[in-house]
C-alpha cells in the first residue's frame, strides 16, 4: 500500500486535468452557440433593435435633406426679386457691339492700308516721284511693312511712313500717311454725321543749314487754312514776320487764284516760289479748281520749326500737307501735280539767293519780335505778379477786412464809371 501511493497520485492528478479540459470546452461551447440555442422571443429583441438602429440612421439623414431643402428655398425666395445673371437684353446687346466692333476694326484696317499702298504704288514704286528723285526710299530700321518688299513702316492703322533720303538741298524727307481713323468703331459712326476728318499726306523735308536763312520763310495755301496755321502756337513766323503778296505778270494779271494766300518775308521771295511752273500748275488762275483745290491744304518754309517727340530738333523744314481722296483707284490721278510741288520747291529753296536788303529787312523783323515778346512777356508777368501780391494780401485779412477792402474796391469803380457817364438836358 505505502509502494503504490504513487499511483494513486498519478491517477488523481490525471483526473483533475480531464475536468478542467471538460468545464473549460463545455464553457466556450455554451457562449458561441448562444444565439442558436437562443429562446424564439431573444432572437425577435434582438432583431428589432437592429432594425431600430437602421430606421433611426434613414431618419436622421431625411431631416438633413429636409433641412437643406428648407434653407434651398428661403435662399431661393431671398433672392426671388433678383434679376437673372445673364439676360440677352444687356449680355446680348455687348456681344453685338463686341462682334461690330471686330468686324470694323479688320475692315477699317484693310481700307487703310489699301489706301497706303495705292500711294506707295502710285510715287515709291520704281517709276514714282520719290523714287526718282532721292538715292534711297523706306529706309527707316525695324519697320513693320504691311506686305512682303514695302517700303511703307506701319506705326498704326491709320499711320504710315516712309523715310527718303539722298538728296540735294535736303537732308531727307519723312512723308506719313495720316488716315482717317476708320479701324475705330466710334469715329466711323461719327463719320455717317459728317463729322470725319479726311485723309492727310504730311512731307517734312529736312533741309540743309545753309539753304533756310532768316528772310527765307514763305507759306501759301487756301485762306482760311493760312488763318489757321498763323493762328498755331508754334507759328509766329508767318504772323510776325511775313506779309501777304499778290503775285503779277508784267500786264497785271494775278498769277494765282484770288481763294489762294501768299505769304513771305519779301517781295523778291514771294516771285522766285510762286513764278516756278510746278507752283503755278497748282495754284494758278485758271489750274487751282481742277488741281489744287481737292488736295492742297498748306505749304510752309520756315526756320524755326518746333521740335518733334521722338526726333532730334530740326528748325529749317520744308513743310508740305495734302488731302487723300477716299477711293485708293484715284489717288494717283488727284495726287500727282501736288506731288511734283516737293521737288520742285525744295529746289527752289535751295537755290534761293538773298539780297543785302532782304537781308537786313529779315534780322530788323526778328529784332522787333524779339522785343514785342518781351514787352509781352513783361505784362504778363507784372499781371502775375500783382495778382500774386494781392492774393497773400487778402489771406492775411479778417472776414471784416475783407469785406471792408470789398465795398472799397466798388465804391472807386462806382466813381470810374460815373466820370464816363455823359450829362444828356
Amino acid at each position: 500500500m505505502r509502494g503504490r501511493w504513487w499511483l494513486f497520485a498519478v491517477c488523481a492528478l490525471l483526473a483533475a486535468l480531464l475536468l478542467a479540459r471538460g468545464a473549460h470546452a463545455s464553457g466556450a461551447d455554451w457562449d458561441a452557440d448562444d444565439d442558436e440555442f437562443a429562446a424564439p422571443q431573444q432572437k425577435s429583441d434582438r432583431l428589432k433593435d437592429a432594425a431600430g438602429k437602421v430606421f433611426d440612421a434613414v431618419d436622421k439623414e431625411a431631416e438633413k435633406a429636409a433641412a437643406r431643402i428648407r434653407a434651398e428655398e428661403r435662399r431661393h425666395a431671398k433672392f426671388k426679386n433678383y434679376p437673372p445673371m445673364f439676360e440677352w437684353r444687356y449680355e446680348g446687346i455687348g456681344l453685338v457691339i463686341i462682334t461690330l466692333w471686330f468686324v470694323n476694326f479688320l475692315v477699317g484696317d484693310a481700307k487703310n492700308k489699301k489706301l497706303a499702298l495705292a500711294f506707295e504704288d502710285a510715287f515709291c514704286a520704281e517709276n514714282g516721284i520719290f523714287k526718282s528723285q532721292f538715292a534711297s526710299v523706306g529706309d527707316i530700321p525695324k519697320k513693320v511693312a504691311p506686305r512682303k518688299g514695302s517700303v511703307l513702316s506701319k506705326e498704326a492703322s491709320d499711320e504710315y511712313k516712309i523715310w527718303c533720303s539722298g538728296r540735294r538741298f535736303c537732308q531727307g524727307a519723312m512723308i506719313t500717311l495720316k488716315l482717317k481713323p476708320r479701324h475705330d468703331l466710334y469715329s466711323a459712326a461719327t463719320a455717317f454725321q459728317g463729322r470725319s476728318i479726311p485723309d492727310y499726306c504730311v512731307i517734312e523735308c529736312l533741309m540743309n543749314d545753309e539753304c533756310v536763312q532768316p528772310g527765307s520763310v514763305f507759306a501759301f495755301g487756301p485762306k482760311d487754312l493760312i488763318e489757321n496755321l498763323e493762328g498755331a502756337e508754334g507759328e509766329k513766323d508767318l504772323k510776325k514776320l511775313c506779309q501777304t503778296f499778290v503775285p503779277k505778270r508784267d500786264h497785271g494779271q494775278r498769277v494765282t487764284h484770288k481763294d489762294v494766300v501768299i505769304k513771305a518775308e519779301s517781295a523778291e521771295l514771294a516771285n522766285d516760289v510762286v513764278f516756278t511752273p510746278e507752283v503755278v500748275k497748282v495754284i494758278g488762275e485758271s489750274t487751282w479748281v481742277a488741281n489744287g483745290l481737292a488736295s492742297l491744304v498748306a505749304v510752309h518754309c520756315t526756320d524755326e520749326a518746333p521740335p518733334k517727340f521722338g526726333s532730334p530738333p530740326h528748325p529749317k523744314t520744308l513743310r508740305f500737307q495734302f488731302t487723300m481722296p477716299a477711293e485708293p483707284e484715284k489717288v494717283a490721278g488727284a495726287m500727282t501735280d501736288v506731288m511734283n510741288l516737293v521737288p520742285a520747291l525744295v529746289d527752289v529753296v535751295g537755290r534761293v539767293q538773298l539780297t543785302p536788303g532782304q537781308r537786313e529787312k529779315a534780322a530788323a523783323a526778328r529784332q522787333k519780335r524779339k522785343e514785342d515778346d518781351f514787352k509781352e512777356d513783361l505784362k504778363v508777368n507784372q499781371k502775375k505778379t500783382s495778382a500774386q501780391i494781392l492774393d497773400e494780401k487778402l489771406a492775411k485779412m479778417t472776414p471784416a477786412e475783407k469785406e471792408a477792402w470789398k465795398k472799397k474796391q466798388e465804391k472807386k469803380q462806382m466813381r470810374k464809371s460815373a466820370g464816363k457817364m455823359i450829362k444828356v438836358r
